[in-house]
Order: C-alpha cells, then structure tokens, then sequence
C-alpha cells in the first residue's frame, strides 16, 4: 500500500463535457456505467413489497462487502458466472430483469446536486451504505470531497424509452468527476465499519489463538462482532461465535480446557472432546483468571453502589464524582470441579488482582487509598494475600504505579520516574521528573526499596508480562512508536522484539520453554495486521492483513518523515501526510496537529483525528512532536511540568514555520491548526501567541487552568503531575498566566471549540468560557456541542458529523470554500 498510483489517472469524466442551463449551472451527461445482470432472480410474484425491498438491500450488501466493482471481475451468482460489464447507457440494450449499475463519484470539494435516472424501471439508488430516496427519476446527493459509489438497481428499460444517466449541480462549482475503475479514496465510514481485531487470547501452550473482531455493514444496519478460535498449527478456525460474542475467555494452564464468558455465565469447554458445562452463572464478574494448578480460577465480583437518597448527594471524596467510585469489587475463587466458591477478600474498597504466583501460593493485589498530602494526590497500597491461609502481608504504599508482577526475589513495578523509594529520576535537581515517563522497577521483597533496570532506558513502558524463564516482554513508547522489548533479567539489558509493525496495539504470548507471541497494531500508512512471532527466531509472520481484504482498492497518499532541531539544540520528530493526488508543482493548505499532553501523537493508521481522511480531502497534515512528551528520555519529559504551554507552543510555532520554508508545496498563507484535550488547550494557547494559523479547532479544549483543575473529574490528579506542587493560591503565574481565556483579546484567528457536552474530563464549560469571550470581543468563533458525548465523540453517526465539522471549518477558510459548514450549520450562511 506505499506505493500507490496517481489518482487523477483513476479519474476519468465519462465522456460528455459539462454544459449549463438555466436549472443547473453544471450538467454532465454521464455516459458509461459499470453493470451486472440481469439477475437470475424474478421478485414479480412476490405481492409483499417489504420481501422484495429486504432482497435488494441484501443485495447491496453483499456486493459492497466485497471486492469492489472492476470491469470484468465476476460473480457467481445461483450457479451462474455474472461479470461487471462496461457499457455506454445511451446505447446499452437493457434486459427486462433485475440488474446492477454501479460508478463511483470523485469530488474535490463539497458538491451538491442530483442524479437524474431516465428509462429505467423500478429504480432504486443507493450511497453510503444508504437507500436514497427517490422524487420524479431524481435523487438528491451531497457529496463530501472523496470518493462515494453509486448503486442503481433496476429492473429493466422501461418501454421505448433511452435510458440515462445525468448530475445536475446545484452551483457552478458542483462538479464532481466520475469514473468505473476499483480505486477509491479512504473514507470515514470504511476508517469506522472495517473489521479490525480488538482482542487476542492464547492458550499457554502456543498452539490457540482466540480473536474478537469488530466491524460494521451499514447496509445492513447491524455492528458486526465475532470471536473465533483458530489452531495455529494449520490456521483453522475451529470455533465461532458471532452476533453475542463471549465477553471474555481464557485457557486452563495444560490448555485442555477453556472457560468462556457469555453474557452472566460461565462455561467450560473440553478443547479434546468439545463438549461444554456450565460453570459458574452470576452478574457483574470479571478480571478473571485461572489458577497455575488449574484446579480454580480466580476473578472480581463487584457490587454495584444504589444510591437510596435521590435529592441529594454528599460527595466522600475528590474521587467520589467518578461514576463507579463507590462500586466495591472483591477477589472470589471459583473451585473447578465442584463448582464452590470462596471470598478471598472482603474490604471496604475495592481491590485489583495484579499477578498469581508461578507456583500458586500467593496473590498480589492493590486498593486505591484515599490520600490527597503529596502529588500526585493519589496513593495505592500493594499487598499479597498467601491463598492457603488467606493471610495478607503488605508490602508498601506507592503514590502511583501502573502494573506489579512477581520477580524470584521480590517483585517488578512500573511506576514513574519521581517514585519515593526508587531511583528512577535522571533529571537533577532542577527538574521536576514527568511521572508518565513510566520506568520500570524491581522492588525488594519488603517493599522498601526500588532498583530502576530503566535509568538509561528512553522509552516509556505501558505494560509488561513474565515469561517463564523470568525475563519480561514490556511494550513501550518509543517516539511516535509503540514497540515490544524484552527485559533479560540476568544481563539486565533490553532487546527489541521484531513485530513488524510501528504501531503494537497489543501483544499476548505463550507459557512454553519457547514462547510463542502475537501481537496486533498498524503502520502510519498501513491498516492493522496481526503478526506472530517465534521469539528464539525473533522474526514476525503475518496471520492476519487487512490490506489484503478491507482495504483493498484503497489509493492512500505517502506518509514521510520531517524532523527539525530546534532552536534549543533539540530534535523534534515528525511526519506528514500528502494527499493521494499530490502534485508537488502545486501549492496545498496545511493542516498541522499536536497533543503536547506529554504522549506523542503516535504512527497509529487511524484513530480519533484520521490524518489520511484529512490527506484524501487535499490537505498535507504535519504531525510533530513537541517537548514534554514521553518516549524520548526524561529531559525531554519533565519539560511538561508546570509548563502549560512553554517549550510547546515554541516547538509547534518553529516547527509550523520551518515546515512551510522547506516545501515549497504548501501555502504558507493557508494553515491550520488542531489539538485536542490538551492539545485543544494548546490550540487556544497558541491563538493568544500567533496570527500564523489561518483557521483554528479546539476539540475539548482547557481555557482556565483552575477550572479545568477544579472541575474535571481528573483535573486535580493530572495538574498533581503536569503542574506538581503548583496551585492556584501558591502560582498564579501558571494558573492565571497560562491560561487561554485570560489573554483572549489577543485572539484574532478564527476558532472552532468542539466538545461533548457530557464531558468529564475537560467540562464543555472549558470551551464556553473561551466562547463567551471572544462573542464579547467581535471575534470569529464557533462552538458546537455534540450531545450525550464524553471526552470522545464514540456514536458512530455523531462521529462522522464531528469529523465533517472540523473539515468543513478548514474547507471555509483555507480553501474559501464556505458551502460545507453552510450546509451543515444552514443558521451560519450570509442571507441572499
């Protein structure tokens, strides 16, 4: 998929030229279409018109699941072999019977216009997974820049009459080009509804692998999950569940046996025999899984809170507005054989089980304690629990740790770089260490005292699991990438893992003297694989390539490197994206994206902000990242503390403009900017710095740092390490200095605040505030609100109107093309 052709060769106008008349400023006589059929299937006896309505969306179904359209590509179809045709439809002798025509529109903006539908009879067109409704042989289209096929199923000429095909656009510049060919631009909906896998279980000994999918057909109207079982030792599936998939399922230690979590049971399934018995039926369990002996499994059970008092509510702590805070979940053990179950704790808080012990005797597990005396305002306690006796020992209480796991003299700790009993910190005195920049740990057996094995060690680790001979596997951050590393506890150094991807969304690995690994990620310009590795031959082998299937056709534009040094000395990586029909004799707007939240914005294929959607729409993206981002050493990272804003906006600013001055392609009087969550704060930062952006989007933006501290559920745990020791009532300078909305006067960028109005993270009035200011200013602002939406716009229709609303907010100030945002928010056009 890197190397792609040229799109304007896959364009072609069919054949007619454009004209004008006084209904259509822009008329195109569409002369040729793609077409299959007649169908060997007759609905003319069928008097119940829903039957026949329910075949043809079938219909469409299938053929859009497929291998896109091409001349020549067949279909077998009841014992038949029907090929895509091309063929001229002023000319085409149409058969009575039910038949496909198919054409793809390509459009390099916002168009709108009809399809006119002549000499056909019962007609019915669809686009986007949609039926479009129909009015005198007409059908209203809007078309977003990309490209957007075009079903039309019919049933034959009608008598005598040509048949025809003609878009009529609503204004001159309503001209969308068209063609036959497979080849289509990435769209939001294929990012959205192509079946990727969301999960991966594997037996311990290497040779199951249970996967989720996850997917969508829209012309179906139904979400598509499904879990399948393969065995690794042939590549066959061996088992499916689809439409209720299990919520979860795990091997028994000799892999012979595998519970499986269907909906509020428990069944146990024999991998020899095939047979399966209900284990265990009960709500709310989870966080499960099998003991080494596997005699018993292990899970949480949870209760949740019911509030008796509906008028008012006492809040007990900070945490408190967290909406599962007061559900209390325990560790239970599920004897196997007989069925009995045991509560291995009973506290007042709830508890979470980190790691059993290889040889079964003990459990390691941690309780959130409530303790706001030091940053970061949190504090766990970590125990272990002796299963024969049921004798708990502590071991230490951490003001923050992401993951422990049992070592053969003590135990392994990720934590931050700032842990009290460790030695994790690299940056002096001068610096205050970023407590993101996880190291890893090994903890004494008491507690006391922790080794970082990670000082010298750049990347940040996110999770990590033990393999039998001790050694860890750990994922971690290294730059824009997520890699896997194994930790060689006896030479205590780090060696990369081979996962052949950039981006590893998730590794699972085997129990065996030579372990197996899968792992699951993507490219910056390749869609998810899932890949298995022979860790003694440290080589991957490809299972699973969307490229292959969900992706096939698909014409993405190039993803290339672009890093500069600072004016500090420091090296800023980065990467953009071009457009699939770049011409570097052109110039293109730019649209330029950052987090500085101290996570790098990261090589993953799409995500939350689609950086190739925004490339298919002819805008070159320029990615960076700043300074206080993890992945890059502790130096770098610890530049996020009490910053808000320094170093960021420098680096952003520089990087904008050294960007522009080294390709010639872009237009440097054309750029855009967009950050989200801190990176929207950072949007609204830079707004009150520079005029070098031309159009601005702040998705969950902060405006007032103390509100956002205050008020966002999480704001006082974050600003406890991006603003450590620093309050509103000890450094105003932060607080107040730093804050957007305090400098608004000096804003005159035009700015888009996005935001759910359910956020719980950065409360949506973050973006009010800085909307109700600029209003009283006279500036160029918008505000729209998705509602019932978090932090994350996750409704699937809601999402796309998000995403059409940033693009068209760019379309209507770096391409002057107003008539997108106008159609989506019609309140904002000027009057005629």
């Amino acid at each position: 998929m890197r190397a792609v052709p040229s799109l304007p060769v896959l364009i072609l106008l069919l054949l007619a030229p454009w004209s004008a008349s006084a209904d259509s400023p822009a008329t195109l006589e569409i002369e040729q279409a793609l077409g299959l059929g007649p169908l060997p299937v007759s609905t003319a006896h069928l008097a119940d018109s829903a039957k026949t309505a329910e075949i043809r969306r079938q219909l469409i179904m299938q053929l859009a699941a497929g291998a896109q359209p091409a001349a020549g590509r067949s279909k077998d179809i009841f014992n038949q072999s029907l090929a895509w045709t091309e063929l001229a439809v002023d000319s085409a002798e149409v058969e009575a019977g039910l038949s496909v025509w198919t054409l793809t529109f390509e459009a390099e903006r916002f168009v709108r216009g009809q399809l006119l539908i002549e000499g056909l009879r019962d007609v019915e067109v669809w686009s986007q997974g949609a039926r479009m409704q129909r009015a005198d042989a007409r059908v209203d289209l809007e078309l977003a820049a990309g490209s957007t096929r075009i079903w039309i199923l019919h049933g034959g000429a009608e008598d005598e009459a040509e048949p025809g095909l003609r878009w009529e656009g609503r204004a001159e510049h309503d001209r969308p080009g068209v063609h036959l060919g497979p080849q289509r631009r990435v769209s939001a909906r294929l990012l959205t509804n192509a079946e990727t896998v969301t999960g991966m279980t594997l037996s311990p000994d290497g040779r199951y692998l249970a996967l989720n999918f996850s997917g969508r057909s829209d012309e179906a109207d139904l979400n598509l999950r499904r879990t399948e079982i393969r065995d690794l030792s042939n590549n066959r599936i061996l088992r499916q569940w689809t439409d209720s998939p299990p919520r979860a399922l795990a091997w028994s230690p000799d892999s012979r046996r595998l519970a499986v979590h269907e909906g509020e049971q428990i069944w146990l399934h024999e991998m020899d025999s095939g047979q399966a018995r209900l284990l265990a039926r009960h709500e709310h369990i989870g966080n499960w899984r099998w003991h080494p002996s596997g005699g018993s499994i292990l899970f949480g059970w949870t209760d949740p809170y019911k509030s008796d008092n509906k008028k008012s509510h006492r809040l007990r702590a900070l945490e408190d507005r967290w909406a599962t805070f007061r559900d209390n979940s325990q560790l239970f053990e599920l004897d196997v054989n007989s069925g009995l179950i045991r509560p291995l704790t009973a506290r007042e808080r709830s508890v979470t089980l980190h790691d059993i012990h290889p040889d079964g005797e003990r459990v390691l597990m941690s309780e959130r304690l409530i303790d706001y005396s030091e940053p970061p305002h949190s504090l766990f306690r970590l125990f272990e629990i002796e299963l024969a006796s049921l004798e708990e020992r502590e071991i230490g209480q951490y003001r923050l740790f992401n993951g422990a796991l049992f070592a053969d003299d003590g135990y392994w700790l990720l934590a931050g770089p700032g842990l009290a009993q460790g030695d994790g910190a690299t940056t002096g005195e001068e610096l205050i260490p970023n407590e993101y920049d996880t190291q890893l740990y090994a903890l004494s057996a008491d507690g006391r005292t922790a080794r970082s094995v990670s000082r010298d060690f750049d990347p940040a680790f996110g999770s990590m699991h033990r393999l039998p001979d001790g050694d860890l596997l750990l994922s971690a951050t290294r730059g824009e990438k997520v890699v896997l590393v194994r930790y060689q506890r006896r030479s205590e150094r780090f060696a990369d893992v081979a996962t052949g991807l950039e981006l590893m969304e998730q590794f699972v690995a085997s129990e065996g003297r030579r372990p197996l690994v899968i792992v699951r990620g993507t490219d910056a310009d390749a869609p998810q694989r899932v890949h298995r590795i022979d860790l003694a031959r440290n080589r991957p082998e490809v299972l699973i390539d969307t490229r292959a299937s969900e992706y096939a056709d698909v014409v993405l534009g190039e993803v290339r490197p672009w890093s500069f040094t600072n004016a500090a000395g420091v090296e800023i990586e980065g990467r953009y994206y071009l457009p699939p029909d770049f011409d570097a004799e052109r110039r293109h707007p730019l649209i330029v994206y950052y987090y500085g939240g101290t996570t790098p914005v990261n090589r993953q294929f799409t995500g939350r902000y689609p950086f190739h959607l925004w490339a298919a729409k002819g805008y070159v993206v320029y990615v960076l990242q700043p300074r206080g981002t993890i992945g890059y050493g502790q130096e770098l990272s610890a530049l996020h503390v009490n910053a808000w804003g320094r170093y960021t906006a420098d680096d952003i600013i520089e990087g904008t403009e050294r960007f522009v001055e080294a390709h010639p392609f872009v237009d440097g009087e054309r750029i855009g900017n967009i950050g989200a969550s801190y990176g929207g704060f950072m949007t609204m930062h830079l707004a009150t710095l520079t005029d070098l952006y031309a159009a601005s989007i702040s998705h969950a933006g902060i405006s007032a740092i103390t509100s956002y501290w205050g008020q966002g559920w999480w704001g006082f745990g974050y600003s406890g390490i991006a603003s450590r020791g620093s309050f509103p009532w000890n450094n105003s300078e932060l607080y107040v200095g730093q804050s957007p909305v305090y400098h608004a006067d000096r804003i005159t960028t035009p700015l888009l605040l996005v935001t759910g109005d359910s956020d719980t993270n950065v409360p949506p009035g973050e973006s009010h505030n800085m909307f109700t200011a600029l209003k009283l200013l006279g500036r160029e602002v918008e505000l729209v609100e998705f509602p019932g939406e978090d932090h994350w716009i996750l409704d699937r229709e809601q999402r796309y109107v998000w995403w059409d609303t940033m693009l068209a907010w760019f379309d209507k100030w770096l391409k002057d093309e107003p008539e997108w945002w106008h159609h989506l928010y019609p309140e904002t056009a000027p009057a005629d």
